[in-house]
């Protein structure tokens, strides 16, 4: 039985089209059993099995902070699920990080209520996160918008940290386990408010890190910003609208509906009939086509506003590659297409944020797919040169024009294309996002020679 508190390693899992736990480490093998299941049943950890359930039944890979709970002990975990491409009925593959097993103590939730209560006496809100800065609980100072829509984030997904100090030295902080005092941090997609930030290590029971507190203070010195001056009163929340409002708005329902259409598509509740099947496929089509046009305005939005940031993460290349042709794997397939990577031994380290080094790549990979002839092979490589490291995307598709080239990074841009899911921002906002991680993003391309992005930041030496 393995001890009690925080594993480094992933624990591991595999769950069958029928929702059996065929495979599992044995700690997973032990949750199970202590929340009443038993060895190669259905999987009895509620939320892990809702997650897997989601996933086989939208056809995706997914991921999500889980609680689960027996006897005198809460655990924390992040979970993801993967889809066993080699397995014809697609059975899951679960991998759970950042497991964090402590003493459930009565204590800890009335202390934690005493102090909410405080705050709101002071006019001040909170923040807790988990040991990665992830956001499990959000409460902004009186009746702010943020809370529910932001757990599960990273704390940095949310807020850009405000100059002196920046992302380095608040991460810095972290990684020390130390108070971080008067930070001052800006939302990124609601209203644009300024907060101050007072933060407070946190210690489980068992003398591990587990996160941190945050007392959340209003700032209202948003004229301490140049950019900010300039702005007309009012423009600054109507220029985010479609992010804090509209945007979250709208995903909810597109969910239920993409949900609800590929449910009726793949004949899980009975029989139907083969037209109204191939309907309700059409159906979920056009929902991820209009999810995908609504996250497409959202980083649009994002990226436009005045000061918008990227981290500087510590990033690998290779893994990327990996990571970014895994995501579209199925998507792939569905054309008979092949996503030539690079060895897993190899390295290509570089700075840059890597969520949105991950966000191009997939955009990238996934405009190769559908301008590319069925059963061709996309090529990704990395090199380093002149203090660049840079990642290709090569297709097998029609190619670019010379004329056309600088075009197809214009917003709304698709070169006449119509009916083929795009948006015509993903090229954009890509672009944008490189030039913001200090790097660029370029294509090479003649008409029927296919063509090939690059996308270059600056290279990290690993000595």
């Amino acid at each position: 039985m393995t001890e009690r508190g925080d594993l480094a390693e992933p624990v591991r899992g595999r769950i069958d089209a029928n929702g059996l736990l065929v495979e599992a480490d044995a700690i997973l093998l032990r949750l199970q059993l202590n929340c009443g299941g038993q060895e190669s049943g259905p999987l009895a950890v509620p939320q892990l099995a809702d997650l897997c359930r989601l996933s086989q039944r939208l056809g995706m890979n997914l991921s999500r902070p889980v609680q689960a709970a027996y006897d005198d002990y809460t655990i924390d975990m992040w979970a993801e699920t993967r889809i066993d491409l080699d397995d014809e009925n697609r059975a899951i593959r679960l991998v759970i990080k950042d497991w964090s097993e402590y003493p459930t103590a009565a204590m800890d939730r009335v202390e934690d209520a005493r102090e909410r209560d405080f705050d709101q006496l002071k006019g001040r809100g909170s923040i807790r996160t988990d040991s990665a800065l992830r956001v499990v609980s959000m409460r902004l100072p009186g009746a702010l918008p943020g809370g529910e829509s932001e757990i599960g984030q990273a704390l940095l997904d949310i807020f850009d940290v405000i100059p002196p100090s920046g992302h380095s030295k608040l991460l810095e902080a972290v990684a020390e386990r130390q108070p971080i005092r008067g930070q001052r941090v800006r939302q990124k997609h609601q209203d644009q408010y300024l907060f101050h930030l007072e933060g407070q290590p946190l210690i489980d029971n068992l003398g591990h890190f587990s996160g941190y507190r945050f007392m959340v203070e209003r700032d209202d010195q948003d004229v301490d910003n140049p950019a900010l001056e300039e702005m007309e009163p009012g423009k600054l929340i109507s220029q985010n609208l479609f992010g804090s409002q509209l945007g979250p708005a709208l995903r909810q329902p597109l969910g239920k509906i993409i949900a609800n259409a590929e449910t009726i598509g793949s004949k899980l509740e009975g029989p139907l009939r083969g037209d109204y099947a191939s309907y309700a496929k059409d159906i979920a089509s056009a929902g991820r086509h209009l999810l995908d046009l609504v996250n497409d305005l959202s980083d649009l939005e994002a990226i436009q506003r005045p000061g918008f940031s990227v981290a500087e993460d510590d990033i690998d290349l290779v893994d990327l590659a990996h990571r970014s042709a895994g995501l579209l794997a199925v998507k792939a397939a569905d054309h008979q297409m092949r996503i030539d990577v690079p060895d897993k031994e190899l390295e290509q380290p570089a700075q840059g944020e890597f969520r949105r080094t991950l966000q191009i790549l997939v955009n990238l990979i996934g405009n190769a797919i559908r301008y590319s002839p069925d059963g061709s092979v996309i090529k990704i490589r990395t090199i380093e040169k002149d203090g660049q490291a840079a990642i290709t995307v090569s297709d097998q598709g029609d190619g670019i024009a010379v004329e056309d080239q600088d075009r197809i990074f214009e917003k709304f841009e698709r070169l006449g294309r119509s009916g083929d899911g795009g948006s015509g921002l993903g090229l954009f906002i890509s672009r944008r996002l490189a030039n913001a991680m200090g790097g660029s993003l370029t294509v090479a391309s003649s008409p029927g020679q296919g063509a090939t992005f690059t996308l270059t930041l600056p290279a990290r030496d690993l000595d």
